[in-house]
């Protein structure tokens, strides 16, 4: 643990089309990184809006103020996965085991606040439907920076992980950061891998992490104890020297039922 205690990591989360890539889900994959099993002030959750919506904006920052709520209840009953649509959408008996009517209580409770928070998501996604011929304007009045998605400035707003930042129990959270980079016409920004350099470059000055994750908006983590199990590895006495990438099966979810791509398959190696 003293070694855990040593090693900050960046996390990357991208996502670039809130059409495509819808932003509850993105909220989910978000909120699993923050509830990891590792040291929180070790962590710290970049996300990448590389289509500078604001719609992406305002759902991260729902994100933060529900996560204040979810993380210390993911930590506090040990539950699996902390990603709160698929930990509620579980077919099992979650009173299996579980005879502390704190519990029940509180996942009850947990259940409707995260209800709560879907409607939120979705209602942002709703009016983010008509966009206004102006553009859209920001809470305080000013134009949202990137209504021009081809050219506007950088944007970088850190939503967790400054001035004190506790979740609902008083404990720490993890640093969460929005970062969408400049564009301007007549440049090649080398599309994902262009995103993945500019969160290089803010996150070195604001963390500066000798490891870092990388996760697509739908890759939530399923193990809270996944950050661990890849630095033993990095950090193994006689090995760890000659390591440099760890990688992790990715396992999904509601596979197509008939099957268009891959043979049944619900885990691979991408």
């Amino acid at each position: 643990m003293w070694r855990l205690q040593k090693h900050l990591k960046w996390i990357f989360v991208s996502t670039a089309d809130t059409m495509k890539e819808p932003p509850l889900i993105t909220a989910n994959t978000v909120l699993s990184i923050l509830a990891v099993d590792y040291p929180v002030d070790k962590v710290a959750c970049y996300v990448s809006d590389d289509g500078a919506a604001m719609l992406t904006f305002e759902a991260l920052s729902e994100t933060s103020e529900f996560a204040m709520k979810w993380v210390p209840f993911c930590k506090r009953f040990n539950i699996e996965p902390r990603a709160p649509e698929w930990y509620f959408s579980q077919k099992v008996d979650y009173l299996k085991d579980k005879v502390n009517p704190e519990f029940v209580r509180e996942r009850r409770a947990m259940k409707r606040e995260y209800e709560e928070f879907k409607v939120r998501i979705n209602g942002l996604v709703a009016m983010a439907q008509k966009v206004p011929e102006e553009g859209w304007t920001m809470q305080d009045g000013t134009p949202w920076p990137g209504n021009n998605v081809r050219d506007h400035p950088g944007m970088i707003q850190v939503f967790l992980g400054q001035n004190g930042d506790r979740d609902v129990e008083g404990n720490e959270l993890p640093r969460l950061v929005y970062v969408s980079r400049e564009k301007r016409p007549g440049f090649d920004h080398h599309k994902k891998a262009g995103a993945m350099n500019a969160l290089v470059r803010v996150s070195a000055v604001i963390t500066n992490a000798p490891y870092l994750l990388n996760v697509d908006c739908d890759h939530y983590i399923n193990n809270s104890k996944a950050l661990r199990e890849a630095m033993c590895f990095m950090m193994d006495p006689i090995s760890g020297k000659k390591i440099c990438y760890v990688q992790f099966p990715q396992r999904f979810d509601g596979i197509d039922r008939h099957d268009r791509y891959s043979n049944r398959n619900v885990v691979f190696f991408d």
